[in-house]
């Protein structure tokens, strides 16, 4: 199918204009101590690198990941409940507008000491094009492009912290960056933000102080273990760094797609709408020519380094941002 055939006359999920505006909550969870609990029970944990399986990264900074819950089913024992948890769900409602909210994922970050991260927007998702049907890297081209919006999916994010050290404030853009920024600072203890993290652009603060930086990076097989009561970044059999409990940042990630109505969540679950990976590529290699770029068909979206290549040159963040 070329980009001239695709279909039109899907149902729009998502208003390009739309930026949902941002409910904080004093108190995420109802059982702090559970979480804590299953964030331990969750070690070792990979890097972000080796999670996303970006080969193109062979080293990393200090960020690490598991998940709890995903494609709307929970992964961890124990984490039910904090997956259909209803502060989260009704300020999902209450920031988006919308009636059905429907959970889609959960995970864990754990950052140690670190420079500020650039600003950036969370990967976007669309109709039939999740991380599950399309490599993880093409979802951020794809919403900066703004090719896609069509079939783009409100995303309701909930970010909750527990965090004592320095720094590692939590810095968004509720209006666009042509307007102030608002800002969320540690000591965290169970706190949240539920906002629009696909479309509105945000930042993690400078945490720790520069001598707790890794530096040079660390291998994207390194895995961040729980030993007592700190945590050791290990390499193999190999000591990286340790840090105590007061220097790791922990954040939870919860995310759920967002519907009007149960028309519009009827619509976005009828797979005749969706997107496909060669709409996908048809749309950006159409949008390429039009431009005047040299594009060929890539032979396979997963591995195609030239194709790969070409897309994140054309279609990167705006104003040097970067995801």
């Amino acid at each position: 199918m070329s980009a001239g055939t695709v279909q039109r006359n899907t149902p729009i999920q998502r208003s390009a204009a739309m930026l949902a505006r941002p409910v904080k909550l004093a108190r995420a969870f109802d059982n702090p101590e559970q979480i804590i609990s299953l964030v331990e029970s969750g070690a070792p944990y990979k890097t972000i690198t080796a999670v996303q399986k970006n080969p193109a990264n062979e080293n990393t900074p200090g960020w690490f990941r598991n998940f709890w819950a995903l494609g709307g089913k929970v992964l961890l024992d124990g984490a039910e409940d904090a997956f259909y948890n209803a502060n989260f769900i009704d300020a999902a409602k209450k920031s988006f507008q919308a009636e059905i909210v429907e959970p889609l994922a959960m995970m864990t970050n754990l950052n140690v000491p670190a420079e500020e991260s650039p600003v950036h927007l969370d990967l976007p998702l669309f109709r039939g094009a999740h991380q599950r049907e399309v490599p993880g890297w093409l979802l951020a081209p794809m919403g900066y492009s703004g090719l896609f919006q069509e079939w783009a999916i409100p995303v309701a994010s909930a970010i909750t912290w527990f965090y004592a050290g320095s720094g590692g404030d939590f810095e968004y853009w509720p209006q666009g960056l042509d307007h102030p920024s608002s800002t969320v600072s540690a000591p965290y203890s169970n706190s949240s933000v539920v906002a629009d993290n696909e479309y509105m652009f945000h930042r993690v603060g400078q945490m720790g102080v520069p001598g707790s930086y890794l530096v040079d990076g660390i291998s994207s097989e390194a895995l961040l273990h729980r030993c007592g009561t700190s945590w050791e970044i290990r390499h193999g059999e190999k000591l990286i760094r340790s840090y105590v409990d007061s220097e790791v940042r922990i954040s939870i990630l919860w995310k759920a797609f967002c519907f009007k109505d149960q028309r519009a969540a009827d619509a976005f679950h009828d797979p005749s709408c969706n997107i496909t990976p060669q709409m996908i590529v048809d749309i950006f290699n159409s949008d390429l020519k039009e431009k005047g770029v040299d594009v060929k068909e890539p032979v396979d979206i997963e591995s195609d380094q030239e194709w790969m290549s070409i897309i994140l040159e054309h279609y990167n963040s705006p104003e040097g941002l970067a995801y």
